[in-house]
C-alpha cells in the first residue's frame, strides 16, 4: 500500500512539474535589455528679450517585458561654447513594452553667452538670428542586475528674440560728468 501511495505521488509530481515547464516559455524571462533613447526635437515655448523657454524631446523605447523606475538624467547645456544650464537627476519612469516621449524643459538666460545686454542687442541688431547651442545628457538606466548610461550630445541653433524684441532690453547709461 505504502508503496501505491508513494508511486502515485511522484506520478502527480511529474503531471504537476510538468505543466509548470509548458509555462516557462509564456512568461518571456530572459536577460533585461538596454532601453534605446534617441533624441527627436527641440520645441521652443516662448522667447523674450533676456530668455528662452524650450523642451528637449526625446523618444525612450522598453522592450522588456516590465516597466523601468527611477530612470535618471543628468544634462549640461551650454550657448556659444559657455556652460549656460545643469540638472541632475532628473527622474522618470517608462512602462513595459512602450515608446514614449520624454521632456526636458529648460529656461535658457540668453545674457549668459552674450555677457551683457549691450552685446545681445549688438547681435540681434547685426542681423543674427540665432545662436549655436550644444546638449550633453546622459540617462542613467537601472535595471536589476544591470545598470546603462546612455549619453546622447545634440547641437544645434537656438533662436534669438527678433528686432522687436530688442527695444525692450534696457541698457543702463552712465552720465559722465567733466
Amino acid at each position: 500500500m505504502k508503496n501505491t501511495v508513494f508511486k502515485l505521488a511522484i506520478l502527480l509530481m511529474v503531471f504537476s512539474l510538468q505543466s509548470v515547464f509548458a509555462q516557462l516559455p509564456k512568461l518571456k524571462l530572459g536577460i533585461p535589455k538596454k532601453p534605446t533613447v534617441v533624441y527627436d526635437r527641440m520645441d521652443v515655448k516662448s522667447i523674450k528679450a533676456k530668455k528662452a523657454k524650450v523642451e528637449f524631446v526625446y523618444i525612450v523605447e522598453n522592450t522588456n517585458s516590465f516597466g523601468v523606475d527611477h530612470i535618471r538624467a543628468d544634462y549640461e547645456f551650454f550657448l556659444k561654447g559657455k556652460p549656460t544650464a545643469k540638472g541632475k537627476d532628473v527622474k522618470f519612469t517608462i512602462p513595459a513594452k512602450s515608446k514614449q516621449e520624454f521632456k526636458l524643459p529648460l529656461e535658457i538666460n540668453y545674457l549668459n553667452a552674450f555677457k551683457s545686454a549691450g552685446a545681445l542687442t549688438k547681435a540681434i541688431a547685426s542681423g543674427k538670428k540665432s545662436i549655436p547651442y550644444k546638449m550633453d545628457i546622459t540617462f542613467k538606466i537601472k535595471v536589476k542586475p544591470l545598470n546603462f548610461d546612455i549619453p546622447i550630445t545634440t547641437k544645434g541653433d537656438l533662436p534669438l528674440p527678433g528686432n522687436k524684441l530688442t527695444k525692450k532690453i534696457k541698457i543702463k547709461k552712465k552720465k559722465l560728468k567733466f
